[in-house]
């Protein structure tokens, strides 16, 4: 049984060659790139979903009797009291 060697380095990789270009250059870079996919992500985006008119669910909410596989039968009132007081 041979001892290792310690002075080479476990990982044979050799290390990554340091960038020709300047570190504010790359920084630069990836500040627009990020700007133009916000950009493009604001254009998908449907103008309509954010008017605070538009319901998020059923106006007229009705009292689930049924319940389902994964879910129990709701309890909840479809219409709550009002406090008074």
């Amino acid at each position: 049984m041979t001892k290792p060697d310690l002075t080479e380095p476990v990982d044979k990789t050799p290390a990554p060659e340091p960038s020709r270009t300047d570190q504010v250059d790359i920084g630069d870079r990836v500040q627009k790139d990020l700007g133009k996919a916000s950009d493009h992500r604001r254009e998908q985006e449907s103008p309509a979903s954010g008017k605070a008119t538009q319901f998020d669910g059923n106006p007229n909410p009705e009292k689930d009797d049924e319940g389902g596989m994964f879910r129990p039968r709701d309890d909840t009132p479809s219409v709550l009291p009002e406090k008074e007081g």
